[in-house]
């Protein structure tokens, strides 16, 4: 119980805060996008096009960092492109403009919007209409006090039920209401948090393994020593 309890605050802690970052990138991948792609021609739009991805970056970093406690497992981080040592800003932005990565950013910024969208909506809804309802025997009656006993119009569903107008009846039934809505919650908050997190690690997260990326960090290292010791032979060369 306790497991579905940390998985539902999860879940609608991931929903609710992706929102804000889909927002955000959505629209900075449609202005950049359009704005970098129509002055191309005249090479403008490389430097904004480029810019654009950069901020895709940061923002996708982010939506990367939430998928590990939604789909339970270890996220590998990506690789960018870098350009090398010395380059020149047309030279830096093309390695942004030509990396895979950064479209693959781009994407995720534009399909995962109504995704989020979708998921935002359905939390607070859901939530809202489930805290609504179990709280019913609360405050129901200053509505009906306000407007009377047939302003609210959960009388008719009451007597069509067979229970009467009043206002046990009612409260009854708007508890039973909250409590399938509160048994269903976690069911319906899992599956929008796996679906939008889903599209986020197939588009942002590495495919390599923990394994593969040990192997390549060990490489790398030993690449970089090799180097290192070449540089201090051709040094001692020189001196000879």
């Amino acid at each position: 119980m306790n497991k579905t309890f940390k998985q539902v605050g999860i879940d609608s802690a991931y929903l609710l805060s992706s929102f804000p970052i889909a927002l955000a990138a959505f629209i900075i991948a449609v202005v950049g996008f359009s704005a970098g792609i129509g002055t191309a021609i005249v090479w403008v739009g490389i430097p904004i096009l480029a810019t654009a991805l950069l901020a895709l970056r940061g923002l996708a970093a982010g939506g990367r960092a939430q998928l590990s406690a939604v789909l339970r497992r270890d996220i590998q981080p990506v690789r960018y492109k870098r350009a090398p040592a010395g380059s020149t800003g047309l030279r830096r932005f093309l390695t942004v403009v030509t990396d895979g990565q950064s479209w693959l950013n781009l994407l995720w910024a534009i399909v995962n919007f109504p995704i989020a969208i979708v998921g935002f909506v359905l939390t607070v809804s859901w939530w809202s209409a489930t805290v609504a309802s179990l709280a019913w025997p609360l405050y129901g009656w200053i509505i009906r006090r306000a407007v009377g006993s047939e302003g609210d119009g959960l009388e008719y569903a009451t007597e069509w039920l067979g229970w009467g107008d009043s206002y046990t009846a009612i409260s009854i039934m708007t508890v039973l209401g909250g409590l399938v809505m509160a048994l269903l919650l976690p069911v319906v908050l899992r599956g929008c948090a796996l679906m939008q997190g889903g599209l986020g690690q197939g588009l942002l997260a590495s495919l390599e393994s923990p394994e593969d990326n040990e192997t390549r960090v060990d490489l790398e290292r030993r690449v970089t020593d090799l180097d290192t010791e070449l540089a201090r032979a051709r040094e001692r060369l020189a001196g000879v």
